[in-house]
């Protein structure tokens, strides 16, 4: 993941709303949201087929969600030198099955790549952030916030383009055990995730000529690697219901479906 908009107000109808966007290498094997881990029943998610966490999941009897965004380390090594006993896609999972308020409880984070956790409840959102050599563990305020592979970081290009609209639009149905609609869940937010795909991309290694506030992602790496934004997640959540909905292809404003919790 590396992108997370997160609309928070616990005094809202529906006090979190999320859009997730995921860029991967596109060569990465993944399966779509559903519930993967028998031994985690309530979890819906999607699932890195390689390792076999998320990047993002939700706990749908104990409404609560949690997403994994890389991280960069400290002494400024690109994010995904090095090897690392555990996976970071094991870390949402560990989150959604602990009842306390600190998802990294029982964790070593030394054993894990540079990462950001987000772990939210219609109560409260936390950021835990790895850079290899310290934990930061902050609130997020209430209204909307884009965290980023640098954290709540205002000064990113993303954050400072997008998060006036999103925070302009930010949906609240009233009654989410009684809707089910994309429009009727998220408002305008499909919309301006469809919108972000027909724009310029940011881009990485070789090229650099993409827009770095564009809220997708794509760089050709060369030998057929391309890294992308893959898939877009939405989720909803009062104190009672989860909602989620799923699109692998973000410029179709047809392609999203809502997935059962």
């Amino acid at each position: 993941m590396c992108t997370v908009i997160v609309g928070f107000d616990p005094g809202a109808d529906t006090p979190l709303v999320i859009a997730a966007l995921r860029d991967e290498m596109s060569s990465r094997p993944w399966d779509p949201p559903a519930h993967h881990w028998p031994d985690r029943p309530a979890l819906v998610g999607g699932r890195d087929r390689l390792a076999g966490g998320t990047w993002l999941a939700a706990n749908s009897e104990r409404p609560r969600v949690s997403a994994l965004l890389n991280g960069w380390p400290w002494d400024g090594r690109m994010p995904w030198e090095g090897v690392y006993p555990a996976s970071r896609g094991d870390l949402p999972l560990h989150a959604l099955t602990h009842a306390g308020r600190d998802p990294l409880r029982g964790e070593d984070p030394t054993r894990y790549a540079p990462f950001h956790l987000l772990d939210a409840d219609p109560h409260r959102v936390g950021l835990h952030s790895w850079d290899g050599r310290c934990v930061d563990t902050r609130p997020l305020p209430v209204g909307v916030s884009i965290v980023v592979n640098t954290g709540l970081d205002p000064q990113d290009p993303r954050a400072e383009r997008h998060t006036p609209e999103f925070a302009r639009t930010r949906p609240d149905p009233g009654d989410l055990a009684g809707v089910y609609g994309i429009k009727e869940v998220w408002g305008e937010w499909p919309r301006l995730i469809t919108e972000a795909a027909g724009a310029p991309p940011r881009s990485a290694g070789s090229d650099e000529s993409g827009d770095p506030s564009g809220l997708m992602a794509r760089a050709d790496l060369g030998d057929g690697r391309v890294w992308a934004t893959g898939s877009v997640t939405l989720v909803a959540l009062d104190r009672e219901t989860v909602r989620y909905a799923f699109t692998d292809d973000p410029a179709d404003a047809g392609a999203w479906r809502m997935i059962e919790v």
